[in-house]
């Protein structure tokens, strides 16, 4: 009998006592999708999408948008998504569909980035570069058809967005294939890259071409260079050379906007503001 009032007591017990707190569910970024893209050479990659307010709206429904392709997407995919949704609903600037490019699944992040966003091999460093020419291939074959396929996309509004070694691979892509996009935003990019050797390409481009249709903009903080203690490197006066190189060819059809961003700017804040300016100045409201 005592067995049986103790075994009721527990079950009463159980029942009584509260339930195991659940964990908080991790927040979701509304209106996204990631999909997976196998690269040449098996190598995968996530492209992480967000389309804009007002983008599932009936009334949006024949409705095409720009899209800005934008590299680092671990760093800087939530940034760019979230950065413009004030813009968006003060009806500062045109909603646009952005989309993260991340780093190579299951590799050093460090690594990826080295290899894809560097224009040649550089033996300075010790992880592999110079693969830039096989990752514009992945986005121009792979990346790009996948949005524009599932998505409500304007092939004549693409962007391309990057910051430092993405500013790097924004130029050469610029440079080597300036009609895959329409528009070019590159912050903080690391033009001192293998003994600037982004200044040999434009000066290769240069020999064959008149015309650069394309629409730049470039941004570094006052930071970037002795001013914010650095050594060895100098991205902002990197900046203004390379913007004055680009002007004194008078290139048809290149409209370039680029600027020191001051009062303290560094190259982990440079990308935040410079970002949305870039914005404000190619998507004005419609």
């Amino acid at each position: 009998m005592k067995t049986m009032i103790w075994g009721l007591a527990a079950l009463a017990f159980v029942a009584l006592a509260p339930a195991a707190a659940q964990p908080p569910t991790a927040y979701a970024l509304p209106a996204s999708a990631v999909h997976e893209v196998v690269a040449e050479g098996a190598r995968t990659y996530k492209l992480y999408v967000k389309t804009p307010p007002g983008y599932s709206r009936p009334e949006n429904a024949d409705r095409r948008y720009p899209v800005v392709y934008l590299n680092d997407g671990e760093l800087f995919f939530l940034v760019a998504s979230g950065a413009p949704l004030l813009s968006y609903y003060n009806r500062a600037i045109e909603e646009a569909i952005i989309v993260g490019v991340s780093y190579a699944v299951g590799e050093d992040p460090i690594a990826s980035r080295q290899r894809d966003l560097t224009p040649v091999a550089d033996g300075a460093i010790k992880n592999e570069t110079g693969g830039a020419a096989d990752y514009l291939a992945f986005i121009a074959e792979k990346v790009i058809p996948l949005v524009e396929r599932d998505y409500r996309a304007d092939p004549a509004r693409r962007t391309l967005a990057g910051h430092s070694f993405g500013g790097t691979f924004g130029a050469y892509v610029l440079l080597t294939a300036p009609d895959l996009f329409a528009n070019y935003i590159l912050i903080s990019p690391a033009l001192w890259y293998a003994d600037h050797e982004i200044f040999r390409e434009e000066e290769r481009y240069a020999a064959d071409h008149r015309a650069l249709k394309a629409r730049v903009y470039m941004a570094t903080g006052d930071l970037e260079g002795p001013k914010g203690g650095l050594k060895g490197v100098d991205l902002a006066n990197d900046q203004i050379a390379f913007g004055a190189k680009l002007r004194a060819r008078n290139y048809d059809g290149l409209v370039l906007r680029d600027e020191i961003l001051d009062d303290g700017v560094s190259h982990s804040t440079s990308f935040p503001s410079g970002f949305l300016r870039a914005l404000e100045w190619l998507f004005p409201p419609p």
